[in-house]
């Protein structure tokens, strides 16, 4: 059981730390493309300050055509000279509606926005960026983060949900291979153990002369190691017909009153008369469609259960109701109890609570798992509640009732 916990918690270590790791790659890949948008976004910041500058080139370079066409004229008082003229500048709102016609990015402002914007030629007025574009790009820059930090975490989940999906398989192959040998240690002792006694008495009869007191003591013992055989054989045969398929029923109406009663009192006796504390509260005329040796079976193996997980004095309780649609049927012992983490599993195929070369009470791990397929082919389903380690179980047993 310890080297079970520890390679599962090495598995887990393992895992998250793959996570952590492609957690750490989205991580740094997303804060390369904020540097990387960053950049991007000062580069466009920077043309359109290019486009600041050009305005400023236009607005002089318009002035400088209209002086060149007007401020010089020859002078009449000195034939053969030139004199200058001072020209007057266009009106502001004309210049500025000029300038932001020619670049729409840029308006002409009394006072400067920031600091780098330039004054025009005569300083009438500065250029500066208008907000627009500015928030405009910040915007597309911000959905591109977005949109990219998106991507990222669906390609991440992606992967995280495949090494989910990849861990849970592990886990479960290897689960079942560990149940598997258990099982296979199980049956392994649960079959020796029967014959070693058999033979032992067959060699006791045989080699020995006994009383016949002690011949029928011997008989009796015999006797219960042949059903115990015959018990686990059963069980083998039944669970390889359920996985064919060709478990079949034969389903007939049945009251299950006095059919409880009958068969809880024969397994009593074949444990040892009272040796499960038996309380029976049944109600009557219930009935329901059943194959009796297959619910029988179900059955015994509870009882079997409840008898092995209990130490004496055992206190083994069965009641039976029913409302219009269903019969229920409850088996509830004072015995070990079930954690709650393990009530879920405890009806898989060979899956026993604990170690198989460890725990106290032997098992082949498929009594559960029986019952589970003769209550479910029967329409009914069935489940367990314990309030956990040393507190006991009920098994609830659900069918569907048959009106009469």
């Amino acid at each position: 059981m310890t080297g079970r916990i520890q390679r599962f918690t090495v598995q887990r270590i393992i895992f998250w730390s793959v996570a952590a790791l492609l957690g750490s790659q989205l991580a740094w890949w997303i804060s390369i493309q904020v540097r990387e948008s960053r950049r991007f976004q000062e580069e466009r910041v920077a043309r359109l300050k290019a486009g600041r500058a050009e305005a400023w080139q236009y607005d002089c370079s318009a002035l400088l055509s209209l002086a060149n066409a007007s401020q010089f004229r020859s002078s009449p008082a000195r034939p053969g000279t030139v004199e200058g003229l001072s020209v007057d500048a266009p009106p502001l709102p004309e210049r500025k509606a000029a300038i932001e016609r020619a670049f729409p990015q840029v308006e002409v402002v009394k006072d400067p926005k920031e600091f780098d914007d330039p004054p025009l030629v005569d300083g009438v007025a500065y250029l500066a960026l208008r907000p627009e574009p500015i928030l405009a790009l910040e915007r597309e820059r911000t959905r591109a983060l977005w949109r990219t930090a998106g991507q990222g975490a669906f390609m991440a989940l992606g992967v995280l949900l495949g090494l989910t999906y990849i861990y849970r398989k592990l886990n479960s192959e290897m689960d079942l291979k560990l149940r598997q040998r258990n099982f296979i240690a199980s049956v392994t002792h649960e079959l020796k153990t029967p014959i070693a006694s058999l033979r032992v008495w067959m060699e006791t009869l045989f080699t020995r002369e006994l009383s016949d007191e002690q011949k029928v003591r011997v008989h009796d013992l015999m006797d219960k190691d042949l059903e115990r055989l015959t018990t686990q054989v059963a069980n083998l045969l039944d669970v390889a017909r359920a996985d064919a398929g060709s478990f079949d029923l034969r389903m007939e109406p049945l009251e299950l009153g006095p059919w409880l009663s009958q068969v809880a009192e024969g397994m009593d006796h074949r444990l040892g008369t009272g040796a499960l504390g038996l309380r029976m509260e049944l109600g009557l005329g219930i009935w329901a469609m059943a194959d009796a040796k297959a619910l029988g079976t179900a059955l015994e193996n509870l009882l079997s259960n409840a008898y092995k997980y209990a130490a004496a004095p055992r206190e083994t309780v069965i009641t039976l109701d029913g409302d219009r649609d269903e019969a229920i049927i409850v088996v509830s012992d004072k015995g070990l109890g079930i954690p709650p983490k393990e009530q879920a599993r405890i009806f898989q195929r060979f899956y026993r609570v604990g170690d198989e070369m460890t725990r106290a009470v032997q098992g082949t791990g498929l009594g559960l798992f029986l019952c589970k397929e003769i209550v479910q082919r029967h329409g009914g389903e069935i489940h367990v509640t314990s309030k956990g380690a040393g507190l006991g179980s009920s098994f609830v047993l659900r069918l569907p009732r048959l009106a009469r």
